[in-house]
């Protein structure tokens, strides 16, 4: 709240993030949720259990041994580390988790490439293998989860909701209310079901829920292109660049794929505002 108050009114642009009074009201609407977590009964006992866990695992933070790359030799980036409830820190690590745009399945089964790939052309049949290759990773990391560490795969099942409430409440001066007011809505539609007894301390209507859904939509078309830039292009949120990889020819493939959005979105969205969207600009000549 203090965040917001001095980060003041932010820019509306892209997708509606709402002003300072509606994001301290639904902050202070979320600590009355907050409140009542230790008594849920789905969050009781293991699915909280105090728990120590690296939540920023990515490439840039493993060295491996020059000489045998399959043994870890370190680990970077503990500054941040601190132990909290298991169902907020059990989590795939950054380089092994589905692809976020794919409705991964939970289960023991074999992952297939999608049922229309010879069908796709070669821009789509790329993106196809891309997220196979990446379902396969995420589906053996499951898998080994649930064989070696079995409070860690209970905790990585807690409904996403109750980890998404608590991420979402420290993005609200950036990105705004849109995703911390999904977490309300749906905790609020699903309350007995999500394990709490008594009644609901949220509130909202049918006709702000249809609001809200509008409003999410567009959010949830920028969030996509996020998430597709980076995956497509092996990199996080910041533009990192792996050691070892040709950073000219990352650039290139930038700029590649933001010509491929804009041709994607010609009579939705203005070359202008497609390159508003797209996470990692274009640099003339570049």
């Amino acid at each position: 709240m203090l965040r917001i108050s001095k980060n003041g009114q932010q820019d509306q642009a892209l997708f509606y993030k709402g002003d300072i009074e509606e994001q301290t009201e639904l902050l202070q609407a979320t600590e009355s949720v907050m409140e009542l977590l230790d008594s849920n009964e789905i969050l009781k006992g293991e699915a909280s259990q105090p728990t120590l866990w690296h939540t920023d695992l990515h490439m840039g933070n493993i060295f491996v041994a020059s000489d045998e790359y399959s043994r870890i030799v370190s680990l970077i980036d503990l500054q941040s580390i601190s132990v909290l409830p298991a169902f907020l820190q059990a989590q795939w690590p950054v380089f092994l988790k589905p692809p976020q745009n794919y409705d991964y399945e939970k289960g023991i089964f074999e992952v297939k490439l999608r049922d229309d790939f010879d069908t796709l052309d070669e821009d789509g049949k790329m993106l196809a293998m891309r997220e196979w290759s990446q379902v396969k990773l995420a589906k053996a990391y499951e898998i080994s989860t649930l064989l070696e560490d079995k409070p860690a795969h209970r905790a990585m099942n807690v409904p996403r909701v109750f980890r998404e409430l608590f991420l979402r409440c420290g993005e609200v001066s950036e990105i705004g209310v849109l995703p911390l007011r999904a977490c309300l809505i749906e905790l609020f539609q699903n309350w007995s079901d999500l394990g709490f007894s008594g009644e609901c301390p949220l509130s909202f209507t049918q006709e702000q829920v249809d609001t809200h859904d509008r409003q999410f939509s567009e959010y949830q078309a920028w969030y996509k292109i996020q998430v597709l830039a980076q995956e497509c292009l092996d990199t996080d949120a910041e533009g990192w660049v792996a050691p070892g990889l040709d950073v000219n020819e990352k650039r290139t493939q930038n700029e590649e794929l933001l010509t491929m959005y804009i041709e994607s979105v010609a009579g939705q969205k203005s070359a202008e505002e497609a390159r508003a969207i797209w996470p990692f600009p274009v640099k003339a000549g570049v």
